[in-house]
C-alpha cells in the first residue's frame, strides 16, 4: 500500500525526538503506578505503569500549571482508554482542532475490532459508519484500517473502491499536522492525540482488549523503580528542577499519594490544587515532599472507576 507523505508538525521535529539524555536537557524523571488521568474534564486514561521523562520546551522551565511548558517522554508504560472516552476526545478535541468534515463521532470496541460512526459534512451531513483494526503505523502514530465502510446507510466500501473513491479524498483534515487519511487508513500521531502536554515515545504495540484501546510504549517488560515511600497508587516526580503553584524544586522529589489506594489514583493536572488542598503533606528525611491526595472525582460526586 502506497504510504502518504507525513504531515509536519507544528512543533519542531528536534522537540519530538525522543532525548538519549533528557537529564542533561533539565529532565525530571516521571514514575506512574495504577494513574487515572483527567486528559480533559470529560476524558480520562488508565496509566497502571509509566516510567517517563518530563523535558522541558526550548526557553522554558518546567511548570505544573503550564502544560505547554514541557513534553512528557515516554520510556515505557502502558494507557487504556475506554470507546467512550475516545468517542469524547474526538468530538471535543481531535476533530475541532484538525478542522475536518467529519464530526459527531460514536466509538465502540467489538470482537477486537473499532466500530465507528459519524457525520461527513459535505455540503449537507451524510451518515457513514466503518469497522476498523487497530494497528502501530509508525513509532508514535496508530493507524485504524477500514475493512468496510458504509455511507449514507447504503454504499459500501466496495463500491467506493471501485469508483476509485478512497476516505482520504473526502475527508481529509485541513490541518493533517493533527490526525491524517491514506487511503482508507485513518493515521493518528500520539503527539497530537490529547491535549498538552505532547507526548512522544516509542509505541511498541496496540490492541483491542474487551472496552478499551490498550497502547504499550517501549518494552512491557521493563521494571519500574519502587519510591522511597511504598504506595500502591503514585505520581513520582525525581531530579531536575520544576515548579508548582508559588514552590520550585532545584532537585525534585516529589511522591504524590493516593488516600483511597483500593483502586486507581485519579489525578488531573489541571485541577491538582483543588487535589492538594483537600489532602496533606509531609517533609521526608530528605527533605522530599510527600502529598497524600484524594481522587479528583471524589471532589465533585462523580467517580468514573464505578461508570
Amino acid at each position: 500500500m502506497p504510504t502518504a507523505a507525513r504531515p509536519q508538525s507544528r512543533i519542531p521535529a528536534q522537540e519530538l525526538r525522543p532525548l538519549a539524555h533528557p537529564e542533561t536537557h533539565g529532565g525530571v524523571h516521571l514514575w506512574v503506578r495504577n494513574g487515572l488521568f483527567h486528559v480533559m474534564d470529560n476524558v480520562v486514561v488508565t496509566v497502571p505503569r509509566l516510567d517517563a521523562w518530563i523535558v522541558p520546551r526550548e526557553g522554558q522551565a518546567i511548570s505544573l500549571d503550564d502544560k505547554k511548558s514541557f513534553i512528557l517522554q515516554i520510556n515505557s508504560g502502558e494507557t487504556h482508554l475506554e470507546a467512550k472516552d475516545l468517542s469524547a476526545l474526538l468530538n471535543d478535541y481531535l476533530l475541532p482542532h484538525a478542522h475536518t468534515p467529519i464530526k459527531d463521532i460514536e466509538v465502540s470496541f467489538e470482537n477486537g475490532q473499532v466500530l465507528i460512526k459519524g457525520e461527513l459534512h459535505k455540503v449537507v451531513d451524510i451518515p457513514f459508519s466503518g469497522t476498523g483494526t487497530v494497528s502501530v503505523a509508525d513509532d508514535d502514530e496508530l493507524r485504524i484500517h477500514f475493512t468496510e465502510v458504509k455511507v449514507a446507510g447504503v454504499i459500501r466500501k466496495g463500491i467506493l473502491d471501485a469508483l476509485g473513491i478512497k476516505l482520504a479524498s473526502v475527508a481529509q483534515p485541513r490541518k493533517t499536522s493533527r490526525f491524517y487519511i491514506d487511503g482508507n487508513d485513518v493515521i493518528l500521531p500520539i503527539h497530537a492525540l490529547f491535549p498538552p502536554p505532547r507526548v512522544t515515545g516509542k509505541l511498541t504495540s496496540v490492541r483491542i482488549e474487551g472496552s478499551q484501546l490498550i497502547q504499550v510504549f517501549g518494552d512491557p517488560r521493563a521494571a519500574m523503580p519502587t519510591p522511597p515511600t511504598p504506595a500502591a497508587n503514585f505520581l513520582y516526580f525525581r531530579g531536575g528542577s520544576m515548579k508548582f503553584g508559588k514552590f520550585v524544586m532545584s532537585d525534585a522529589d516529589l511522591q504524590l499519594i493516593d488516600r483511597t489506594p483500593a483502586n486507581s489514583f485519579d489525578f488531573s493536572l489541571d485541577h491538582y490544587v483543588e487535589q492538594v488542598e483537600a489532602g496533606y503533606c509531609r517533609i521526608t528525611p530528605s527533605l522530599g515532599l510527600l502529598i497524600y491526595m484524594p481522587d479528583y472525582a471524589s471532589l465533585h460526586g462523580s467517580d468514573p472507576q464505578k461508570q
